[in-house]
Formats: C-alpha cells, sequence, structure tokens
C-alpha cells in the first residue's frame, strides 16, 4: 500500500487515510478544517481544468501526426491515453455539493471526512490523468522519433 500511495499521491488504507486525516486536520475546527479541505478540492479542480486544456492540445497534435502518415498504432494509442485521462480530468470539473448533503448509507456522517474524501478521490483522479497523459506523450515522442 505504502509504494502505491507514493505513486499516486493519496493514502490508500482505512488506517493511512484516517492518519492522513487526523494529521491534516490538528487543532482545527470543524469549520476550519472543512474550509482547509475545500481549497485543496478547488486547487484540484483548477489543476484539472489546466491539465484538461494541455490535453487538448496533445489531441489536436495527435490528430495532425495521422494527418501527416506517423506510425498510426502508436499515435492511436497517445491518443486513447490521451482521452482516458481526460475523461478522468473532466471528472474533477463536477460540482462538489454532495459531500455537504446529509445522506444516509456508505458516506461517512462527519463532513470534514465527506470532504477529505473529496479531495483524495479527485487528487487520485488527477495524478492518474496525469500519468496518462505522461505516456500518451512518450508514444507521441516515439512516434516522432520513427516517422523523422
Amino acid at each position: 500500500m505504502n509504494l502505491l500511495s507514493f505513486i499516486f499521491g493519496v493514502p490508500f488504507g482505512a488506517e493511512d487515510r484516517a492518519a492522513v486525516l487526523a494529521e491534516m486536520v490538528g487543532a482545527r475546527s470543524k469549520e476550519s478544517a472543512i474550509e482547509f479541505f475545500r481549497d485543496g478540492a478547488s486547487h484540484n479542480t483548477a489543476k484539472s481544468g489546466a491539465l484538461l486544456g494541455a490535453q487538448g492540445i496533445f489531441v489536436v497534435v495527435d490528430i495532425f501526426a495521422i494527418d501527416h502518415g506517423w506510425p498510426k498504432e502508436i499515435i492511436l494509442a497517445s491518443l486513447l491515453l490521451m482521452l482516458a485521462g481526460s475523461l478522468l480530468v473532466m471528472a474533477n470539473l463536477r460540482g462538489t455539493l454532495w459531500p455537504y448533503a446529509g445522506k444516509s448509507g456508505t458516506a461517512p456522517a462527519d463532513p470534514v471526512q465527506r470532504v477529505f474524501l473529496l479531495v483524495l478521490r479527485r487528487s487520485l483522479r488527477f495524478n492518474v490523468a496525469l500519468y496518462l497523459t505522461f505516456l500518451s506523450i512518450l508514444l507521441l515522442a516515439l512516434a516522432a522519433v520513427i516517422f523523422g
């Protein structure tokens, strides 16, 4: 689990999540902790929007490469990785009101924990999308080397 946490930047185990939550909340009041995590969610949203813009540029480059005879299999793989990453960051651009709604079922009752879990989910999606984007760009570079 520690390797996955290191690679993806979020705690995966329930105990690890609880420890990180406790450390991040520290001596903050409930309202202050919620605001702290909301700022984190907002930051993830902004980074996701920026990454989505960059991904759009690379999709255009992939289409250009296909139109100019670059190795289709590599470019199509690059394009699919980029689109998968784009879908992940688009999920981060959804509204965030659900953590505040009083729900029954599996959602934690504590609003601080609900917003913390929102930040974790957004962080995980962003980091996976970033890795997919990087792999896509590597494939595009490989295709450029082969074509050139």
